[in-house]
């Protein structure tokens, strides 16, 4: 089947009021959108690759809004649902404190179901990307994500995943069971050395890491470590460190693990190895977080080329 997309994101979307501000002292927010798959959908796109994106959108006042948007981007949206709940919710403060307030529940993203499995829309991608984030929204988002997986795998498509473990509103139980559920399903494997291998697996060794998930046949293993400022990279036997970019060490880093794992995604369906994968998603990343963090800061590949 003809290839007409490089990456297939799925999960939600969801408005984003942001403000530069303390919210105690903030007196306007900014409108956007975002949402953890979206972002790394938008990071892939302005890295050059056809992106498309399942997700539902709620029929309320903002509708029109989050689909003007995400076709401004680039993305496509033909597998987007418009369904008849509201349209969940974030506030972030780009601050010292990074602060975050989030309203998810009874959603449009909860929405998403078996129903939204579209076999031939899955068969037009290179690779699928989502996170137990999409996984968490309801049962029947879990049996999509996990559908999607197989049937990836068994037409050759390459499939990253990050269960992107929050506690404000997940389980360490229950995101260690969404990614075992589909783990042999999975060819790349983003993860936090904190938040996901510590917290999960209480593992800290990168050879234990590795040696875990290889051995139910992740080919690529990419860790995210703050305690050494880079990521670990596993491909073919071998693992390397990439460090982060970021020239003036912002402290507000939300979304940049979700730039990274679009961009890295992007060039490896270009071409890349894995290593020099994470070198360009690091830049793009460094540079995302420099301009503080909103998804119209993400840069393209032509402005990484400048820098």
């Amino acid at each position: 089947m003809e290839k007409t997309l490089d990456i297939i994101t799925i999960g939600e979307c969801l408005l984003e009021l942001s403000t530069n501000e303390y919210f105690e002292n903030a007196e306007t927010f900014n409108l956007s959108y975002g949402g953890d798959v979206i972002t790394s959908a938008v990071a892939a796109h302005r890295f050059g690759s056809r992106v498309g994106i399942i997700t539902s959108i709620g029929d309320d006042y903002f509708k029109n809004i989050l689909i003007d948007k995400l076709n401004s981007q680039g993305l496509d949206i033909s597998n987007i649902k418009i369904c008849n709940e509201k349209n969940g919710l974030y506030l972030c403060g780009h601050s010292d404190k990074n602060e975050l307030m989030t309203y998810r529940r009874k959603v449009a993203s909860n929405s998403l179901s078996l129903e939204d499995f579209n076999e031939d829309y899955i068969k037009s991608a290179r690779a699928i990307y989502s996170t137990g984030i999409t996984q968490s929204l309801s049962i029947q988002s879990n049996l999509l994500v996990k559908k999607i997986y197989q049937t990836a795998k068994e037409n050759d498509i390459i499939t990253a995943y990050d269960p992107n473990y929050t506690s404000s509103f997940m389980t360490t139980y229950d995101t260690k069971e969404y990614l075992e559920e589909i783990i042999e399903n999975i060819d790349i494997l983003f993860m936090s050395l904190k938040n996901d291998v510590e917290t999960l697996y209480n593992l800290t060794s990168i050879e234990k890491i590795v040696n875990y998930f290889t051995d139910y046949g992740v080919k690529v293993i990419v860790v995210k470590s703050h305690l050494e400022n880079g990521y670990y990279v596993y491909n073919n036997g071998k693992t390397e460190f990439c460090p982060f970019y970021n020239e003036h060490k912002n402290t507000h880093t939300m979304g940049a693990g979700d730039v990274f794992n679009g961009g890295f995604l992007s060039a490896i369906t270009n071409g890349y190895t894995a290593f020099e994968a994470a070198q360009m998603a690091a830049k793009q990343a460094g540079i995302f977080i420099d301009r503080l963090g909103t998804i119209k800061g993400i840069p393209t590949s032509e402005e990484l080329l400048r820098v």
